[in-house]
């Protein structure tokens, strides 16, 4: 989620940077959609198992989840390529975003006390924000601070890593999240797993595997060609499918039709979805003209983002009045991307007017000094 201004070497080019915007967006449309439960996100399940309807909802399902790994892959394209010293990370960077998850959470949890006629509790609050977190959708903050402790380390890695050698980091995913994976609950139902010794999927962690393959398809690559496409294309057909049967097989084998059960494999082949929406967007936007009001709006909407994910699940329990609405008059998966559509919009409006009052504020200071 690194602001546009902290692009590195060769990453200075508005068309560069216009993919990375619109990754952004579809990112984050993503994240409020993943929050939809049975009326969106798993609305598969209002179906029979094995019907069409099952197949083609479930499909959102396994891709909904790209979100988080296409941000991480930004971080990882922006400052990987940076210098910058253990001291200016802490000072700059650790402590923005700690200052924000503190100030965000204790803003809402204050909040919650108003609204629910809740007894304050600094210790409670502090407890929770140590412990599990207050606000659940910042679950990604708490990542994305892991990946900044780590960013020294990271970055030598990224800077280093050939071709070949990336091919192994993907291969090592496969095999030991994928395949390992998949084939426990398959062949054990998950009583005997890997002994945590030869786990060496350690380095796929979310804040190490998809900021280093960030930086490589996004920095270190010079050319998206079209073989390279074709390649990862196939790769997230078969992905999607691997999932989408692995899932079922579950569900229908426990007969434990929830959210959580239907969550237990959708990570294990995110990378070969995530790579292909990636170099697709890179492919499709990194060259070519748009309009430059087209341009102006994408980018600022691009950086309204964070901004967006902050505020977006204090709107949800609101607009599902609205949802409702629209469901007794029109398909409800059309109506539930229109209350995620809605939700988007109104917090962009917001997050922008407040950008623009923050401006006028900075503005005003500019002049009195």
């Amino acid at each position: 989620m690194e602001n546009r201004s902290g692009t590195s070497s060769g990453l200075t080019d508005k068309k560069k940077i216009l993919y990375v915007e619109i990754l952004r967006i579809i990112s984050i449309v993503f994240v409020i959609f993943n929050h939809t439960g049975n009326r969106g996100y798993v609305y598969f399940m209002n179906f029979e198992a094995g019907t069409f309807p099952y197949w083609f909802y479930m499909f959102f399902t396994a891709i909904a989840g790209i979100s988080v790994p296409i941000f991480l892959m930004i971080s990882g394209m922006l400052l990987l390529g940076k210098d910058e010293s253990i001291g200016y990370i802490w000072k700059k960077r650790i402590a923005k975003y700690v200052a924000i998850l503190a100030v965000f959470s204790l803003l809402f949890y204050i909040l919650d006390t108003i609204l629910y006629q809740r007894e304050f509790s600094l210790k409670q609050f502090l407890t929770g924000i140590y412990s599990q977190g207050t606000i659940p959708s910042y679950w990604f903050l708490y990542v994305y601070l892991a990946f900044l402790i780590l960013l020294p380390f990271i970055r030598k890695m990224a800077r280093d890593i050939t071709e070949k050698e990336f091919v192994y980091l993907l291969a090592i995913y496969f095999v030991f999240v994928t395949v390992v994976e998949i084939c426990q609950y398959l062949l054990f139902n998950g009583t005997v797993t890997l002994i945590p010794s030869l786990n060496v999927a350690t380095i796929c962690n979310l804040f190490i595997f998809y900021p280093v393959t960030g930086y490589y398809l996004g920095t270190r690559l010079k050319k998206v060609t079209n073989k390279m496409l074709l390649v990862s294309f196939v790769l997230f057909v078969l992905s999607t499918i691997a999932v989408m049967l692995i899932t079922n097989c579950k569900l229908v084998l426990t007969g434990d039709f929830t959210e959580e059960n239907a969550n237990s494999f959708l990570n294990y082949t995110k990378p070969f979805q995530v790579i292909f929406i990636f170099l697709s967007a890179r492919k499709l936007f990194e060259n070519r003209r748009f309009p430059a009001i087209s341009e102006k709006l994408i980018a600022y909407a691009g950086g309204c983002v964070f901004g967006i994910y902050l505020i977006e699940h204090a709107y949800r329990e609101g607009l599902y009045s609205i949802y409702n609405s629209l469901s007794i008059k029109i398909d409800n998966f059309i109506a539930i991307w229109i209350y995620v559509l809605l939700i988007f919009l109104i917090c962009l409006f917001q997050v922008a007017a407040f950008r623009y009052v923050v401006g006028v504020f900075r503005k005003i200071a500019t002049k009195n000094k």
